[in-house]
């Protein structure tokens, strides 16, 4: 088995590797694409052909990786030469979203210090329901500053403005004050996928949200077929709010904090 950085040699062979399954390589998918700037991405041949895919992002302020293989026997090598290249890696707590094949096969190179379950919800067009009560805007650059504040106040952890660099963002505002947003964590020509949806704690329940959610899914499927957000399996008003709006659960993931 060989295992080298991506380039321009093994790029096609490799993206194409990440397409075959577009939701559930989105993240990994994204690193080698959109994000490949802020991040170190090992690709796993053997006898010509792609057999895995692992990556780490490195704007994230926790140390964390993800992967996809096919074959068991590709995630040790794998996973090894990621921590040999960012010694961060093997320095503390890592963190993981993974289906749960790709968490079984984490458990037999790490040891879980914490585990939740996370659902990625997707959408279709034709599915999205978009709330006629409020009248969300696209945000811009001037935004940023409220668009901050508004994360510090919703107690958001990886909001960072150059979030406006990735991909549209939507708002809504009461007289001047930012109240609710969504955000794009990545857009790629395969998939889009929503975050950073917030609402000030004195506007909450009150669809500001959903509405800035479904505004910005419009706007992604402009941008890829395929429109995904998560959500945490315990956060319910979240659930039922992006059911109400269309979408629907395509897999469970595991949320994980680890040692490797």
């Amino acid at each position: 088995m060989m295992i080298a950085p991506l380039a321009p040699a093994n790029q096609p062979a490799a993206l194409a590797y990440l397409r075959a399954l577009p939701y559930r390589n989105a993240l990994p998918l994204s690193n080698a694409t959109q994000l490949r700037g802020a991040c170190d991405v090992l690709v796993a041949e053997e006898r010509g052909h792609v057999v895995g895919v692992a990556s780490t992002y490195h704007d994230l302020p926790i140390a964390n990786l993800t992967f996809a293989a096919d074959a068991g026997a590709a995630v040790g090598p794998l996973l090894a030469a990621l921590a040999d290249r960012n010694p961060r890696l093997r320095a503390g707590p890592v963190w993981a979203l993974l289906p749960a094949d790709r968490h079984s096969q984490l458990a037999r190179h790490a040891r879980f210090e914490s585990i939740e379950i996370e659902f990625q919800m997707v959408v279709e067009p034709e599915r999205l329901l978009v709330p006629a009560n409020h009248a969300p805007r696209r945000l811009g650059p001037a935004d940023a500053p409220h668009m901050s504040a508004l994360a510090q106040a919703a107690g958001l952890t990886v909001w960072h403005s150059s979030a406006l660099a990735l991909g549209p963002a939507f708002g809504c505002f009461d007289g001047a004050q930012l109240v609710a947003m969504a955000a794009t964590h990545f857009a790629t020509a395969e998939i889009v996928e929503i975050g950073h949806v917030a609402a000030h704690p004195d506007y909450r329940r009150q669809g500001y949200a959903s509405a800035c959610t479904a505004a910005l899914a419009q706007a992604a499927f402009g941008l890829a077929p395929r429109v995904f957000l998560m959500v945490l399996e315990h956060n319910v008003a979240a659930l039922a709010a992006y059911k109400r709006l269309g979408f629907r659960t395509m897999e469970r993931m595991f949320l994980s904090s680890f040692v490797l």
